[in-house]
């Protein structure tokens, strides 16, 4: 047993600018159930979050390493290149997609080279790992909306859930809560490494409340997973990069000998099929920028090896 006692709360933070307190602590107390408090710092800094987009159409891992090499240089650029740089994802295997990139390669004790930049000082953690540190600048790289992106879409176990507490104040509390710890391991920025195609709602929510700028395109509909239907058997449509077709497609859950709907397009919702020209590429639905038709177009048509022009228009099904 516990006497009396009396409860003495965080005021003050030396380590974040103010600016990226309001944002990161306005972002997570809007769970209504969330402690509430007011942090003030005498540090300032103009543009505390930076957003850096990539195209994630086509081999996204691979573009998402580039991008992460870009901003450590830009970082470098800045700070010098004995400044501090954690790289923090949602999972362990998130760096070490990375790894298999070649661009960076794995040290002891979570370090990371840049082999662009192998005198970097560059670390890794989980959002889970880096509860407590501090570093001069942060690069969150797993900024995807889905699955097994930021926040976790995982359903949890049903065992797992009588013994841990599972927060329903708001969808995804407990992930808000983690993506805060992200935000404020920086000394300095937290640099946003985000997908156009499929970027996290918790980006979204960020550039929307606190207009945030960025350069490039973003998708500002966030993709909700299971939010649509397979046209032909009526099961949810998952969203997820299929390293067979090197895409990122809306396939059917249903089992696949039942039902193996797949489409890049959730607006028209064709069926993709193997290119019946050249034998190797898909037919996946594509449009007209000047007028607007739908039409089919061979994944190949910009392969420097095996071009193929094969087009087949689509009767607009959204109209």
């Amino acid at each position: 047993l516990m006497g009396t006692g009396t409860e003495l709360k965080i005021t003050h933070t030396y380590r974040n600018s103010q600016e990226l307190i309001d944002i990161a602590g306005g972002f997570v107390q809007k769970n209504s159930t969330q402690m509430r408090k007011q942090l003030t710092s005498p540090k300032h800094l103009e543009n505390p979050v930076v957003i850096e987009t990539f195209d994630d159409s086509f081999k996204q891992t691979k573009a998402l390493a580039e991008k992460v090499e870009q901003i450590i240089g830009k970082i470098i650029s800045e700070y010098g290149i004995k400044k501090s740089i954690l790289l923090i994802g949602r999972y362990n295997y998130d760096m070490y997609k990375l790894f298999n990139t070649g661009l960076f390669s794995e040290l002891p004790n979570n370090r990371v080279k840049s082999e662009k930049y192998p005198n970097a000082d560059i670390t890794f953690m989980t959002a889970h790992s880096s509860k407590g540190v501090g570093y001069d600048n942060v690069i969150l790289i797993n900024m995807f909306e889905g699955k097994f992106g930021f926040p976790c879409q995982i359903e949890d176990d049903p065992i797992l859930k009588l013994v841990v507490h599972d927060d329903k104040s708001m969808p995804f509390a407990e992930e808000r809560r983690l993506f805060y710890v992200a935000m404020t391991r920086t000394k300095n920025r937290v640099y946003i490494a985000t997908p156009k195609n499929r970027p996290s709602r918790f980006l979204i929510e960020l550039i929307k409340d606190y207009n945030l700028t960025y350069e490039g395109e973003i998708n500002m509909e966030t993709v909700d997973l299971f939010s649509l239907r397979c046209p032909v058997c009526g099961f949810p449509l998952k969203y997820e990069f299929n390293k067979n077709y090197g895409l990122n497609l809306w396939i059917c859950t249903n089992d696949s000998e039942v039902c193996d709907f797949m489409t890049n397009d959730k607006v028209h919702k064709h069926d993709i099929f193997k290119c019946p020209k050249c034998k190797d590429g898909y037919m996946i639905v594509k449009y007209n920028a000047k007028n607007g038709d739908v039409f089919y177009g061979c994944t190949n048509y910009f392969s420097d090896t095996h071009k193929c022009t094969n087009m087949i228009p689509l009767k607009d099904n959204s109209k």
